[in-house]
């Protein structure tokens, strides 16, 4: 038997099959793309409001935050010079000091000596000046160094340091300011689409409550029922009369006219076992067909109405849409 085409095909002029499901699933369809639609529309705010606003605040923010590094190494470079100042400083000075006591020392001891001449006691005498004065020189110049080092220090630790840091902080109070409106804003954004999204979210509820199972089924079953009463039971043919029964229908026959609802034995084709099995695949054979085997259709064509043997999903949405 040869197995029955496509729905689609097997509909008469006029008539057109459109399931409730069908119905749902296209408005279903036409509400996902109002929300994607609405998903659009917020990832273009977001871009543009959002989006294109940070890239220009990292830019900024880093610029900044880089001038306030450089600052501040800056300023540890110029306290560290100046600390190695005051050290070369305090160590000159110490140096001096010592030859100073050296030469203080020898003046005492060849002024002590008796031994020794004049001339070389004033050698020794000169030679303590001029230590001594060293000494002074460069005592004097510790106590610069160690005057500007005191005041650059109070300024690094009180003044440009502090300063500097006021503005990273200030620098990072601004971006995570600008993290909070950003993210009120992201919020802002979607909450402007939600009465829209709402909206398709009950159309897809709306749509799925229209979905009628039982007029489906019953759409099926008025289009292919056969409108045929079911088979009468089969006769009990005797096969031991059936002799007698040749012999006097070959009399009758003699006699009488031939009937074109009988047969040569007197029985109706339809009454016998294979005419009776016979009229019914002849009825039943377009119901019959839907149970025969097919290897062309698989399950997604099957996906909205199982009934629908041969019809693929997109003949049933394009038989809603007609």
């Amino acid at each position: 038997m040869t197995p029955p085409g496509p729905l689609s095909n097997r509909v008469k002029p006029g008539f057109s099959i459109v399931f409730t499901s069908c119905k749902a699933f296209k408005k279903m369809m036409g509400e996902v793309t109002d929300l994607a639609g609405q998903h659009e529309v917020i990832a273009e705010d977001l871009t543009s409001d959002v989006i294109k606003e940070i890239t220009c605040l990292v830019k900024d923010f880093k610029e900044e935050r880089k001038k306030c590094l450089q600052e501040g190494a800056k300023c540890m470079n110029s306290l560290s010079s100046q600390l190695s100042s005051l050290d070369r400083a305090k160590k000159n000075y110490e140096k001096a000091f010592k030859e100073a006591e050296r030469a203080l020392e020898n003046f005492q001891r060849a002024d002590a000596d008796l031994n020794l001449s004049r001339a070389e006691v004033e050698k020794q005498r000169t030679n303590m000046s001029i230590k001594s004065q060293h000494c002074e020189e460069s005592k004097t110049e510790y106590a610069n160094q160690l005057q500007k080092t005191n005041e650059l220090q109070h300024q690094h630790y009180h003044v440009l340091m502090p300063d500097i840091f006021r503005q990273l902080q200030e620098l990072d109070e601004k971006r995570i300011r600008y993290i909070r409106n950003f993210m009120s804003h992201s919020a802002e954004v979607e909450r402007k689409v939600f009465p829209i999204i709402n909206q398709c979210l009950d159309g897809i509820v709306a749509a799925s409550n229209e979905i009628n199972e039982k007029e489906d089924t019953l759409l099926v079953i008025e289009r292919y029922k056969s409108g045929f009463v079911p088979p009468e039971d089969i006769p009990f043919e005797d096969l031991s009369r059936e002799s007698d029964t040749n012999t006097m229908n070959s009399t009758a026959s003699k006699n009488t006219l031939p009937n074109s609802h009988t047969n040569h034995t007197g029985i109706r084709p339809d009454r016998t076992i294979k005419g009776t099995m016979s009229v019914k695949n002849k009825k039943r054979s377009a119901l019959l067909g839907i149970f025969s085997s097919n290897k062309g259709l698989n399950e997604k064509d099957c996906f909205i109405n199982p009934w629908n043997k041969g019809q693929t999903a997109e003949e049933i949405m394009s038989s809603a849409e007609s």
